[in-house]
């Protein structure tokens, strides 16, 4: 573990790149298994750069149910329930011009992302190693290339995800589809970044085909590669069979196990752009060190997930994201993405 004060100097260089200055009010959100130095390194850097900090704790237990064993986007009563906590938890937080996550967990998929969203903080959520946030720290590169290939997934309406797999699965998007894209820093009011990131996501209307997640992919938040295929049937955005060995049956379980039909939806869809980024990072951290931010953001990644959709409204505990290496993308009939190789899709 680092120290604070190993930690400082990167995390004043990380708030440069989000403008935090005198003017701003920052607030460090935090949990019981909240690494205590990326605490202590938030509250210093936003001080050396001149800003007033505070830190913001909320508690882990009280959940119906096991946040480590269930991964669940909702995992922090406190930030997930309607409760007189929760409402002064927001008023603080909503009165803060930057909103450091801390929270494991992440608070992506919670409605009060959007709360603060709509108030003008900006959000930057750090939860992975050290080293990783070094490694893949940002550049005004991965910058410029982040926001050309979002502008150009911006207005799609179809994706046609193919691989040698066997995945042969077609997206359909809403009119004026719109991309995000994340670049590891925040510097706009009302916007969230994840510090390390680099990768674009949008939201189709509808799928429909086949996924085969093969050997060696991920899968998030269980944090593990997967050993044996698992062929998934989506009809009509929603997974209607889930095939193959020990690892098909651990997921059916695991979906079984909600008694939510919702689960079973499919979510955004999403592109790794970090040349930082390592596949084969999951190997060498435990489970409770990373969100799997190399896996998500590995260059010419392709991510198919589960669960959540913020834009129509349907808030689902269970998110999983699914990075697959070797596919094959077309966009509204141009390949972007040949056999894991970005092809179209950067400046």
């Amino acid at each position: 573990m680092k120290s604070p004060a190993d930690l400082v100097p990167l995390f004043v260089r990380e708030f440069e790149l989000c403008r935090v200055g005198p003017s701003d009010v920052v607030a460090v959100l935090s949990e019981s298994r909240t690494r205590p130095e990326y605490v202590e390194s938030s509250l210093a850097a936003a001080r050396v750069l001149g800003a007033s900090a505070y830190e913001i704790r909320v508690g882990t237990l009280g959940s119906d149910i096991s946040t480590v064993t269930r991964g669940i986007v909702g995992g922090i009563p406190a930030l997930s329930r309607e409760s007189p906590l929760l409402t002064a938890v927001g008023a603080a937080l909503v009165n803060s011009t930057f909103v450091v996550d801390l929270v494991p967990d992440t608070i992506l998929h919670l409605p009060i992302r959007e709360e603060l969203k709509r108030s003008g903080a900006r959000i930057l959520t750090i939860v992975e190693p050290p080293d990783a946030l070094e490694r893949m720290f940002p550049t005004e590169e991965i910058r410029r290339s982040v926001v050309a290939a979002t502008s150009r997934l911006t207005g799609i309406r179809e994706l046609q995800l193919t691989s040698g797999a066997g995945t042969d699965l077609l997206y359909e998007f809403p009119e004026n589809s719109h991309a995000n894209g994340q670049i590891g820093f925040v510097d706009q009011p009302g916007k969230w970044d994840h510090w390390p990131s680099a990768l674009i996501s949008a939201y189709p209307r509808t799928a429909s085909g086949t996924v085969v997640v093969d050997v060696g992919d991920v899968i998030l938040h269980w944090k593990r590669y997967v050993q044996a295929p698992i062929q998934l049937t989506v009809e009509d955005n929603v997974i209607t069979a889930i095939e193959g060995g020990l690892d098909a049956a651990l997921l059916r379980d695991y979906l079984e196990s909600w008694d939510d039909p919702d689960v079973y939806a499919v979510s955004h869809v999403g592109f790794g752009m970090h040349p930082n980024a390592q596949w084969t990072a999951l190997a060498f951290y435990e489970s409770h060190e990373t969100l799997g931010m190399d896996a998500r953001s590995t260059r010419g990644g392709f991510i198919f997930s589960t669960g959540p959709n913020r834009n129509i409204g349907r808030w689902v505990q269970s998110h999983i994201d699914i990075p697959l290496r070797g596919c094959t993308v077309r966009v509204d009939g141009d390949m972007i993405l040949d056999n894991g190789r970005l092809v179209d899709l950067v400046a």
